[in-house]
């Protein structure tokens, strides 16, 4: 279920990568986010519909949603910059759904390459965001 193709595989080491980082050095707006999004990553393939060949997937769309009010949250409440990238990039993601249920006729394979793009940005605003605070904190005491 999780680990059939080679981007389940990349789409895991960039989630440990950006969720590592934001539990190990970052603020609690990035701690907050990271199981956030582990949570959504983990729940993601049991609400997705395998038989499914066109249109939006109700379950993913439901847990986008979800990820976007947690990020939408941070981003109103924080004063750093990559919360509101993140939440930009998942608002695309979720807009893609949207599409996708409304036409037709939007190809799969590029439903799924958007989705699986924009993830990999939320991703990666969370990792820059982790590595900023990592720099901007005081070094600890060993």
């Amino acid at each position: 279920m999780y680990f059939h193709a080679v981007y389940q595989i990349v789409s895991l080491s960039m989630l440990t990568l950006a969720c590592g980082a934001a539990l190990w050095r970052g603020g609690p707006s990035e701690r907050v986010a990271a199981v956030a999004m582990a949570v959504a990553w983990i729940v993601t393939p049991l609400v997705s519909s395998k038989s499914q060949q066109a249109g939006a997937q109700l379950g993913v769309l439901i847990v986008d949603l979800g990820l976007l009010a947690v990020l939408l949250t941070i981003a109103l409440r924080s004063r750093r910059w990559w919360p509101m990238w993140a939440t930009a990039f998942q608002a695309i993601g979720t807009l893609m759904h949207l599409s996708a249920a409304i036409d037709l006729k939007v190809d799969p394979r590029a439903y799924f390459v958007g989705l699986n793009v924009n993830s990999y940005l939320t991703m990666g605003a969370l990792l820059l965001g982790a590595l900023k605070r990592a720099r901007e904190a005081p070094p600890r005491a060993t």
